[in-house]
């Protein structure tokens, strides 16, 4: 039997040998990196950002896209709200609830897949492996990072930080159509993180890479079908 992985080794295995990283989980407390590196690059980020962008610009920018805010008492309201204080403190507060609590969600969705495919671990177990098995946006930080760093000028906003997205890669659709959120969130890591739950299922259940596909993405097709029915009914 290999002898199971520590952390720091998983952080690599991950994206070249994952199924090493799903024979460790179960043996180690495995969560705390994947998340914890989430949590402090996306805060970092946010710092960063926040402090480089042309704020004067982006409070504009964000007053302009609510079409409520035309006469100018609602516009200096606005302005007051959108400080840039107050729009760091919700980015940041956004990621630290966000982050863990959407890993513990799909946590809680795979313990229930688990159970119908005959895999009875615990919640603690599968918490790991939904933290391993979303990975992959990590490599989203230096991607945004980069974004920050070789920007032409500092009037960049907030989504454009992500080249990865589909809207960016293929269908580019501006902010005034009620697609561009869900294909902004849309990008090539979720799909790796689809692949990478898959073969982490199929190594713990045994199970077809039919079934463990499928079993990987349901929550993600659900989530995302549920967003364009609510588009689609409110347009």
């Amino acid at each position: 039997m290999e002898a199971p992985l520590h952390p720091t080794q998983a952080l690599f295995s991950i994206f070249t040998d994952p199924r090493r990283v799903f024979d460790t989980i179960p043996r180690r407390t495995m969560a705390l990196l994947p998340v914890g590196l989430a949590l402090v690059g996306n805060v970092t980020l946010w710092i960063w950002y926040y402090q480089t962008v042309d704020f004067a610009w982006l409070q504009e920018r964000l007053i302009a896209q609510n079409a409520n805010l035309g006469d100018d008492v609602s516009r200096q309201a606005a302005q007051s709200i959108l400080t840039r204080g107050s729009l760091l403190t919700m980015s940041v507060a956004s990621a630290l609830i966000a982050i863990p609590l959407l890993v513990a969600v799909l946590a809680g969705y795979l313990l229930v897949a688990g159970k119908l495919l005959g895999q009875g671990r615990s919640y603690r177990q599968w918490f790991g492996f939904a933290a391993w098995g979303t990975a992959p946006t990590l490599l989203l930080l230096p991607v945004m990072a980069l974004q920050i760093l070789l920007a032409r000028s500092n009037q960049i906003a907030p989504e454009a930080l992500n080249p990865l997205s589909l809207n960016y890669l293929l269908f580019n659709v501006g902010d005034a159509s009620p697609w561009y959120g869900l294909l902004n969130s849309l990008n090539l890591t979720s799909l790796w993180s689809i692949a990478l739950l898959a073969i982490g299922l199929r190594r713990w259940t045994g199970r077809s890479w039919g079934v463990a596909i499928g079993a990987a993405l349901l929550p993600f097709a659900a989530t995302y079908a549920a967003w364009a029915l609510k588009i689609v009914v409110g347009g």
